[in-house]
């Protein structure tokens, strides 16, 4: 089995099948990308870090936030090559949605009315057999049967077709907010109609803490 990626806490998991992608405190200056393979005793740094990050096919992809471009690392061959500048909007996610990368960006800020947030969506394209072209993004308004869901810094895609009740093209997201007395910090779960171009708050109590998606399925992907 090759390398597999895994998000890890400062004190990771080591298992024989993975390679483990490390974040710092994305918040502090203190925080990097790195991985380990198996047999290996020492941490290779890719970068100084990014929530805006995800692995596909043996290459870890990552948003660097000063040039607003997209880095390539290959795993195998350890090098790094720059890919597409990124649009310049929003918030962004880097997810792997039904075999292909895509940016996902939120227009959206604490005071902004939920009904008023928006999406962007674009795909990555690679150049294929003798197309030596720099990858690039392509603008797309349809995810299919695919269902996002995103926290404040990262998400993953799953296929409605796995689940009974829900409809693919929409994008699960928790929404941040301000009460406006005391300025306290709090989050709503909202829902996204990628065709429609609309966005809802869902029935669920407001909390705190962002948190993070779990889904007990996809510990056995």
């Amino acid at each position: 089995m090759g390398p597999r990626l895994v998000w890890a806490s400062l004190d990771p998991v080591q298992t024989e099948d993975y390679a483990v992608c490390l974040f710092g405190n994305a918040w502090t200056p203190k925080k990097f990308s790195a991985f380990l393979q198996p047999g290996e005793v020492k941490w290779t740094i890719i970068n100084k870090g990014s929530l805006e990050s995800c692995y596909y096919k043996g290459m870890y992809l990552h948003l660097n936030t000063d040039s607003n471009s997209l880095e390539i690392y290959d795993v195998a061959t350890r090098t790094l090559r720059e890919g597409p500048v990124s649009p310049i909007a929003g918030l962004a996610h880097l997810v792997v949605s039904a075999g292909q990368v895509i940016l996902v960006l939120k227009y959206d800020h604490m005071y902004l009315p939920v009904h008023q947030c928006h999406f962007e969506i674009h795909r990555l394209e690679f150049g294929t057999g003798t197309d030596e072209k720099k990858p690039f993004w392509v603008k797309i308004s349809n995810i299919g049967d695919q269902i996002l869901f995103l926290n404040l810094a990262s998400g993953f895609s799953i296929s409605a077709s796995c689940f009974v009740g829900v409809r693919g093209n929409f994008i699960y997201f928790m929404k941040e907010t301000n009460n406006g007395f005391d300025n306290r910090i709090s989050y709503v779960l909202a829902r996204y109609d990628i065709e429609a171009g609309t966005a809802e708050v869902l029935p669920f109590p407001p909390v705190t803490k962002c948190g993070m998606w779990l889904l007990p399925s996809l510990w056995s992907a």
